[in-house]
């Protein structure tokens, strides 16, 4: 199994993902671990959600398993008697260093402004509002918000800097930059893009959605 690293995102739950470059994946697929965290803080009852879950290779799936089970939770205090999903992220590897065409790049425009959601079935209760300077995140546990600030740098490119998170273990994670950059618009008025954050020198990839 390819050698994978653990991120917490900026979720509405605990997130471990685990970004891996497989060539039998179209664009980007994702396993989903749900897990429960008991009252001294270890976890329980681990297993993949076969809803949420977009990669079908079985032995993917049993690797991320052995991955999650061998792994340690950061904060295991702060996610006591509750449920949780874990997610890893699996992307054709043609991404990794792939840009925009340049006579695309002026598209980008129409996604500056509007409601967005996350294509991924793990964060499809999640809506994006997006205003001028101000990229609002709602859904999930509790219906609770993550306030970003956004800047566009180029037509393509934006960058995301942390203004709130609903959660209080993820305080120290304001202020955090992320970068992002559109690196191909799909036909359904959606687009893949490319991050990174001040936090990681990891890669984050991921499908949005223009809805309105």
């Amino acid at each position: 199994m390819t050698r994978c690293t653990l991120i917490l995102m900026l979720l509405f739950y605990q997130v471990a993902l685990c970004q891996t470059f497989v060539e039998d994946v179209e664009k980007v697929e994702n396993v989903v671990i749900t897990y429960k965290v008991d009252s001294i803080g270890k976890q329980y009852d681990i297993k993949i959600d076969s809803d949420l879950t977009t990669y079908h290779n079985v032995g993917w799936q049993k690797g991320c398993l052995e991955h999650f089970m061998n792994g340690k939770l950061k904060h295991p205090m702060r996610m006591l008697n509750e449920e949780w999903r874990a997610v890893y992220y699996f992307v054709n590897p043609k991404y990794k260093t792939s840009s925009l065409k340049r006579e695309d790049i002026q598209r980008c425009k129409q996604f500056r402004k509007g409601e967005f959601k996350y294509v991924q079935a793990a964060y499809n209760r999640t809506r994006i509002l997006r205003r001028r300077k101000r990229q609002i995140e709602k859904g999930g546990y509790k219906d609770q918000r993550q306030v970003y600030k956004i800047d566009w740098i180029d037509d393509n490119k934006y960058v995301l800097t942390t203004l709130k998170l609903p959660l209080d273990k993820d305080k120290e994670k304001i202020g955090n930059r992320i970068d992002v950059e559109i690196i191909e618009i799909l036909e359904d008025n959606s687009y893949l893009y490319r991050s990174s954050s001040s936090d990681s020198d990891k890669l984050v990839f991921g499908v949005i959605k223009k809805v309105q």
